[in-house]
C-alpha cells in the first residue's frame, strides 16, 4: 500500500520550486558602502584602512587642549604643588582637640564626644562643668542642682560622659518624657514630675522600667515623721540631719530614693541613701550599741586578782582582735553612718567629689560675670533694634503727614507711646499709637513692620486718610438733618453744640477711664454706609437721653423736679431712650417718641406715688426715698409694672429704713 506525500515533498515539486528560498534583501547601506570601497580598490590597489574613530572629548580634555603649550609647565608645576601640599598637610592632632573642646557649648561638647572614642577619653570632669555654667541656660541650672548635692557627698559621683548627658537632657531618662529641662533638685538624676511622685509611666515606656538595676519606676517614697518609731528612736533625727543623707522635706514627710538604681550604661546614679536604708542605719546604730555596752561590761566583770592573767590573755588575743577594735566606729559623732556608707553602701571617698565642687566654685564667678555681660550685650542689640524701629516709624508718620490736607495735618497724625515703648523692653509691640483710632488701625500693620511701607502704599493710605477725614467735616455740618422734624431739629442743635469743630471729636465721650476717642473704624464704617445719624449717635455711645430732657415740655418737668433732683431726672430719661433698641438709622427717632412717651408716664407716676406717700413717709424724707427707687434699676423697673401702691410700699419699705 502507498502512503500519502506530502504536498510539500521535494521529490514531486518541479526544479524551480527545490531551490533553497530566497535570502532576506540587503540594505541600501551596506551596498552603498560595498560599491564605494569596490570603487577605491579600482583607483588603488592598496585598500586603505578606514579612519579611527575620534575618541569622546570631556570638557577638562578640551580646555586643556585649548590652553596655549607655554603655559603646560605651570599647570604641571601647579598641579604636583597641589599633590605636594595635600602630602605634606597633616591633620589636626588629636591631643589638641582638648583645647578645642573646653570652648564649646555643652551640645557641641556632646556632638564631638559622640564621635569616636579618643575624644569620649578625652571629656573631663571640668571641662562639662565650665561649658555649661559659662553658656548658661538649664546646663547651668542642672550643674547648680547637682553642686548642692554634691558638696555634701550625698550621691553618687556622675562620671563625666554622665555629666554631659545631664547637661544635655531633653526628656526624662526613666519614662522618656518630653518636658524635663534640668536634673530633678534632691535627686541629682533627669526624671519628670511623674516618676519622682507616682511613677505614672509614660507613652514611651509602656510596661517596663527603663532603668537596668530597678523593679519600680516610682523613685521617691516618703519617710514620716509622725510614726512612732520616730518620736520613740531619737538616733532617726541624727540619720536625718546627717549632710551625706539626702532627702526632700515637705511639711512632716522625707522623701527619699525609693531604692537603688544604675542607668542604662550600668553607672549608680541618684543619692547614696535610699528609704530602706533609714532603718538599716538605725539597726547598725543599735548593733553598734550592743557590741560596745558588751565590752563596757565585761571590762567591768575583771577583777584585780585575775589582772595578771588577763594581761597575758590580752597580750595573747591582742593582734587578733587589732584590727576590730580600730573599725570599730565612734557613736558619739557621725563617723559611724559613714562607716556604714563606705563599708555596706560602696559611697565613693569624699576625694572623689573635689574635682567637680572646685571646678564649680572657681568658674560660678566667672561663669555670672559672663552671664550678665552677654545679658547687657542682648539688651544693648534690643533697645538699638526698638531705636531704630522708632526711627524708622517717625519717619515714615513724617512722610504721610505732608500727604494730609492742611487743617488736620498735625491733630490726625498725632502720635504718642514712644517712651513707654522704649521702656517696655518688648520690641514685637507697637511702638507708637495715634491718636485717631481709625487712622492707628490702619497704620497698625506698618508700624510693627515698617518694611511694608512702600511709596505706593503711603501715597494709597494718604488718599484713603483725606477721603474720610472729609466726610468727618460733611457730617459735621449737620446738613442731612431737617429742621421741620422735631426729633432732628433737637438732634441738630445737640450734636452742633458737642461737636462745633473736628478737634472736639477727640474728646467728645467720656468714662471711668478719662476722655475716649470714638473714631473708630465702626464710626467710619457707619459714615461709609450713609448712616450719619447711626455715626452721631455712635459718638455718644447711643445714649441721646440729654435730648429728651431738652424736648420735655417744662411743666412735666417742673412737676417731677417737685420729688426728683437733676441726678434721678437724668437717669429716668436714660431709662426711657433705651425702651427702643434697634439698630438702623430709624431706631434714634423711634426712641425719640417712645422716650417721651415713657417719660411722661414715668414722672406722672412718680408724682401720684409721691402723693400717696403723704401719711406714710415725712416731706422731707419723701424725695430722698423716690429718688433712690430712680436710681435703684430693679426697684424703679418693679415701681412701673406695679398699678398697687401698697404693695410697691411693702417691697421697698426697707428704703425708708436706711
Amino acid at each position: 500500500m502507498k502512503t500519502a506525500k506530502h504536498p510539500n515533498d521535494e521529490a514531486d515539486l518541479p526544479e524551480e520550486d527545490s531551490k533553497p528560498p530566497a535570502k532576506r534583501p540587503r540594505r541600501k547601506a551596506a551596498i552603498k558602502s560595498e560599491k564605494l570601497i569596490a570603487g577605491m580598490a579600482e583607483e588603488d590597489d592598496d585598500v586603505k584602512k578606514p579612519p579611527a574613530k575620534r575618541p569622546r572629548r570631556n570638557k577638562k580634555a578640551a580646555l586643556k587642549s585649548e590652553e596655549p603649550a607655554e603655559d603646560d609647565d605651570a599647570s604641571d608645576q601647579m598641579n604636583k604643588s597641589k599633590k605636594r601640599s595635600s602630602k605634606e598637610s597633616a591633620p589636626i592632632p588629636v591631643d589638641a582637640m582638648v583645647n578645642v573642646m573646653e570652648f564649646l557649648p555643652p551640645r557641641s561638647l556632646y556632638n564631638i564626644a559622640l564621635t569616636c572614642k579618643s575624644l569620649r577619653e578625652m571629656v573631663t570632669t571640668k571641662m562639662v562643668v565650665q561649658s555649661a555654667l559659662i553658656h548658661g541656660g538649664n546646663p547651668s541650672k542642672s550643674m547648680t542642682e547637682l553642686h548642692s548635692l554634691m558638696r555634701n557627698h550625698s550621691i553618687h559621683v556622675p562620671s563625666p560622659l554622665r555629666l554631659l548627658r545631664l547637661a544635655n537632657g531633653k526628656r526624662c531618662e526613666f519614662c522618656l518624657t518630653s518636658g524635663t529641662n534640668h536634673v530633678r533638685p534632691g535627686l541629682g538624676v533627669f526624671a519628670c514630675w511623674n516618676c519622682v511622685v507616682s511613677g505614672k509611666q509614660g507613652r514611651w515606656n509602656r510596661g517596663y522600667s527603663r532603668n537596668s538595676g530597678s523593679s519600680s519606676i516610682k523613685l521617691t517614697k516618703a519617710w514620716k515623721t509622725s510614726w512612732v518609731r520616730y518620736r520613740k528612736n531619737p538616733i532617726y533625727r541624727t540619720i536625718l540631719s546627717y549632710s551625706r543623707v539626702a532627702s526632700n522635706e515637705y511639711g512632716t514627710n522625707h522623701y527619699f530614693w525609693s531604692e537603688h538604681r544604675c542607668d542604662v550604661s550600668g553607672e549608680r546614679v541618684g543619692p547614696l541613701v535610699t528609704w530602706g536604708d533609714v532603718d538599716d542605719l538605725k539597726g547598725y546604730y543599735d548593733q553598734l550599741k550592743t557590741a560596745a555596752a558588751a565590752k563596757e561590761a565585761a571590762a567591768a566583770n575583771s577583777t584585780v586578782d585575775s589582772a595578771t592573767t588577763s594581761n597575758v590573755a590580752a597580750a595573747d588575743n591582742g593582734n587578733d582582735n587589732e584590727e576590730e577594735e580600730e573599725a570599730a566606729p565612734s557613736l558619739s559623732n557621725g563617723e559611724w553612718i559613714e562607716y556604714y556608707l563606705t563599708k555596706n553602701l560602696n559611697a565613693p571617698p569624699k576625694e572623689n567629689y573635689a574635682e567637680f565642687n572646685e571646678t564649680f566654685t572657681n568658674t560660678v564667678q566667672m561663669a555670672d560675670r559672663i552671664s550678665r555681660e552677654r545679658e547687657e550685650l542682648k539688651k544693648s542689640k534690643r533697645d538699638d533694634k526698638m531705636q531704630t524701629k522708632v526711627d524708622k516709624v517717625e519717619k515714615i508718620l513724617d512722610d504721610l503727614k505732608a500727604l494730609i490736607n492742611e487743617p488736620f495735618r498735625e491733630r490726625a497724625m498725632k502720635a504718642y507711646g514712644k517712651e513707654k515703648y522704649l521702656k517696655s523692653g518688648m520690641s514685637s509691640n507697637q511702638c507708637m499709637f495715634l491718636e485717631t483710632p481709625f487712622i492707628n488701625a490702619w497704620l497698625a500693620p506698618y508700624i510693627k513692620s515698617p518694611s511694608k511701607m512702600t511709596k505706593k502704599a503711603m501715597k494709597e493710605m494718604a488718599e484713603k486718610i483725606n477721603v474720610e477725614i472729609e466726610r468727618i467735616e460733611k457730617l459735621l455740618e449737620m446738613d442731612f438733618l431737617s429742621d421741620d422734624d422735631d426729633f432732628e431739629a433737637a438732634a441738630k442743635i445737640f450734636f452742633r453744640e458737642c461737636y462745633p469743630d473736628v478737634e472736639a471729636l477727640y474728646t467728645c465721650h467720656s468714662s471711668y477711664h478719662g476722655p475716649t476717642n470714638m473714631m473708630t473704624e465702626e464710626f467710619v464704617t457707619l459714615i461709609q454706609g450713609g448712616r450719619f445719624i447711626g455715626a452721631l449717635c455712635y459718638l455718644q455711645t447711643n445714649n441721646l437721653s440729654p435730648i429728651l430732657l431738652v424736648t420735655e415740655p417744662s411743666a412735666s418737668l417742673a412737676q417731677a423736679s417737685k420729688y426728683l433732683d437733676e441726678t434721678s431726672l437724668k437717669k429716668l430719661a436714660k431709662i426711657a431712650w433705651y425702651q427702643t433698641n434697634r439698630e438702623d438709622d430709624s431706631w434714634a427717632a423711634e426712641a425719640f417718641a417712645a422716650g417721651h412717651k415713657f417719660f411722661g408716664e414715668a414722672m406722672a407716676k412718680v408724682d401720684k406715688y409721691g402723693a400717696w406717700l403723704e401719711g406714710k413717709v415725712d416731706e422731707d424724707k419723701r424725695p430722698a426715698f423716690l429718688n433712690k427707687i430712680v436710681m435703684g434699676y430693679w426697684y424703679f423697673d418693679d415701681f412701673m409694672k406695679e398699678e398697687d401702691f401698697e404693695k410697691i410700699w411693702k417691697n421697698n419699705a426697707r428704703l425708708v429704713r436706711s
